[in-house]
């Protein structure tokens, strides 16, 4: 999986609501962001591997159990955890966003924002029409 630092990629199944809601808040931003659906494109074992890694976890620690519905979960290896992971992208937890060495699990919408370092503070609402401001409108401050 490409580490560049001006590359923002979000792994994500359209299939869940987090996934949806984390991609709608990237939408806003003029950088270059690589939306990686796994309901439509998968991620290969050895990139899952290597996300779970970064993140010091287990592939299986990637995966709600609950949506799962797995009854022996201590009986399951990676290479099975990568199974259910293939088959059913509604399985992933959390979408994981990617920039450079920085790999993290955003379990709400609005961290996405702080992981990739965008300031949501100047924000404007505009109408449909226009393209929103992404850019801080106040002079010394930091909303951070």
């Amino acid at each position: 999986m490409a580490r560049d630092e001006k590359q923002f990629t979000l792994i994500y199944s359209s299939n869940t609501r987090v996934g949806t809601h984390v991609l709608s808040y990237l939408q806003g931003i003029e950088d270059k962001i690589l939306a990686i659906d796994i309901a439509k494109t998968k991620v290969s074992d050895t990139q899952w591997v290597e996300l779970a890694d970064k993140m010091n976890c287990k592939v299986a620690d990637l995966i709600d159990k609950r949506v799962a519905k797995v009854d022996n979960t201590a009986a399951y290896g990676t290479n099975d955890w990568l199974k259910v992971l293939q088959n059913n992208d509604e399985v992933l937890s959390w979408p994981i966003a990617v920039n450079g060495d920085r790999t993290a699990q955003i379990e709400n919408a609005p961290d996405v924002m702080e992981f990739f370092g965008v300031e949501s503070a100047g924000l404007k609402k505009t109408p449909h029409t226009d393209d929103p401001t992404i850019k801080p409108t106040t002079n010394g401050e930091n909303f951070k």
